[in-house]
């Protein structure tokens, strides 16, 4: 009986997918969130909550993907 090999999904399509979901997300959040400085005495611009927002939205989204591909290659 022949085999056929699986072709293995290339990962980084995976990751870049999943981080520019992730930047999409978090800065949607990020945009129309609750304002979450009350009663602190802080005050942040929204520009910088954005860019910190985005950064880990990329951070996440591309370990999610990592990971996603992670579970489609391994093998028992």
């Amino acid at each position: 009986m022949k085999r056929t090999r699986r072709s293995q999904p290339k990962p980084f399509p995976f990751i870049a997918t999943g981080a520019i979901i992730g930047l999409i997300v978090f800065g949607v959040i990020s945009m129309v969130g609750p304002d979450r400085n009350e009663g602190y005495g802080i005050t942040y611009d929204p520009g910088a909550a954005l860019g910190y927002m985005s950064v880990l939205g990329l951070c996440v989204g591309a370990l999610v993907g990592a990971v996603v591909v992670a579970l489609l290659t391994y093998r028992r």
